[in-house]
């Protein structure tokens, strides 16, 4: 069947390791939308994080975001899906990870909390190519605790953990591997945790139910674990060359890195 929708990975799947989305992926996406597919980024950004984005694909309208927590209208400026973590699981995964030397990210409706001691030695928690994009979309709180008290009015749509040391990976993923949150991740230094029923696959079946596309006109491409939802609903699911095991696993098709236009490539060969 004929692809209408496009659904795009963006970190280590359609950005390079500049964060830039190169002329090629431009140009494929472009010529995607020209023929009538709708384009959709679908990624674990959300909040300050998307505007880099934005200003790169200000054409897109539908934004699936934090890993299919909330999908952003940009048209009509409006979200459109909103799915938040349950304030107890929020609570159980902060106590549990706060006991690692982590660097753990709240992202609320607005804004993207972390402690000042992380974010002023970022350096030591995030992969490189990230930093910077940590420094400008971040909000330092000297004590993230009180966050995860009863009073606090604001939902938390995702917890983030960016690690320093690599055995921390899979002592936090045992010991949260049974409370109600989806546990995922989108590179090797990280673990997201959701609302046990957001993933980028759950949204973007809604999304293509909105836009009248049955999940065989749907394309999705990714690399990360937090991809694999997304790669085990779409018809045409494809992964990229730099993509992590699960994310091949679960793709039909597989394409060139991300540093060598993997996106249009995908695209030109399944979609045009």
């Amino acid at each position: 069947m004929a692809v209408k929708l496009i659904a795009l990975d963006m970190d280590g799947t359609t950005l390079n390791n500049e964060n830039i989305v190169s002329q090629r992926n431009h140009a494929a996406i472009h010529r995607a939308r020209e023929k009538g597919i709708a384009v959709a980024v679908c990624t674990g950004r959300c909040n300050t994080e998307l505007l880099p984005i934005i200003n790169q694909l200000p054409d897109i309208r539908y934004f699936i975001n934090g890993n299919g927590c909330k999908i952003y209208d940009k048209q009509a400026d409006k979200t459109i899906l909103s799915d938040p973590l349950s304030f107890s699981a929020a609570n159980t995964i902060y106590r549990i990870v706060r006991e690692y030397p982590v660097m753990l990210e709240v992202y609320t409706n607005e804004q993207i909390y972390t402690s000042r001691s992380c974010y002023e030695h970022a350096v030591k928690y995030v992969p490189k190519q990230f930093v910077q994009l940590v420094k400008d979309t971040r909000t330092p709180l000297d004590n993230l605790k009180a966050l995860f008290r009863q009073d606090w009015q604001k939902p938390i749509y995702k917890l983030n953990a960016f690690f320093y040391q690599s055995d921390n990976y899979e002592d936090i993923r045992t010991k949260c591997k049974d409370l109600p949150a989806i546990m995922t991740g989108s590179t090797e230094a990280n673990l997201e945790f959701n609302s046990m029923t957001a993933s980028k696959g759950t949204a973007l079946s809604k999304l293509a139910q909105m836009l009248h596309a049955a999940a065989d006109e749907v394309m999705a491409i990714g690399d990360g674990s937090n991809d694999v939802s997304m790669l085990e609903y779409a018809g045409y699911s494809v992964a990229m060359a730099n993509a992590v095991f699960e994310a091949k696993k679960a793709a039909k098709y597989s394409t060139v890195s991300n540093a060598d236009d993997g996106v249009a490539i995908a695209i030109e060969k399944y979609a045009l």
